[in-house]
């Protein structure tokens, strides 16, 4: 199963833009930003990625797969009311999230969870207006699929 957290915490590391200069933070949605907001104060770039989304299963070629999806949160601080400010900090998470999509596309060759990556489309979104604590940025979901056996056993039923 791949492990979303420790993928992009790995990869705030090795990433020379975020090295040093991004705090990873997990948390569970866009309405519930837990660990961005408790490091406010001490950082003022997240990396911050969401795994607890509701996923769905679905067919594919004659076999079942558990399709989940995770959401990552690029995140700078700017300064309040000033929108030279904000476009500085949108474009540098525009940087990460190309770089943090390049080498995702590279390693679905050389991870095995993440052969099943759907590489086809993967949505961003700009973060509108002023968005936890004057923070501005892009977040964008992948789709991972997961083979599940859904095989009926006639002895688990009565």
């Amino acid at each position: 199963m791949f492990d979303a957290i420790a993928y992009f915490e790995d990869k705030n590391g090795k990433l020379k833009l975020t090295k040093g200069n991004y705090t990873f933070c997990k948390v569970s949605g866009l309405n519930n930003m837990e660990e961005v907001i408790q490091k406010m104060k001490s950082s003022t770039s997240f990396l911050a990625v969401d795994d607890t989304d509701d996923g769905m299963t679905v067919k594919r070629g004659g076999a079942w797969f558990n399709r989940r999806s995770v959401f990552i949160y690029i995140l700078k601080k700017f300064k309040q009311q000033d929108q030279s400010d904000r476009k500085i900090k949108v474009e540098e998470t525009r940087l990460v999230h190309k770089s943090l999509l390049s080498k995702l596309i590279v390693d679905k060759h050389v991870v095995p969870e993440l052969q099943l990556f759907d590489d086809n489309r993967i949505p961003f979104h700009e973060v509108p207006g002023m968005f936890v604590a004057e923070t501005c940025g892009i977040y964008f979901s992948i789709m991972i699929e997961e083979p599940i056996n859904l095989e009926y056993v006639a002895s688990e039923w009565e």
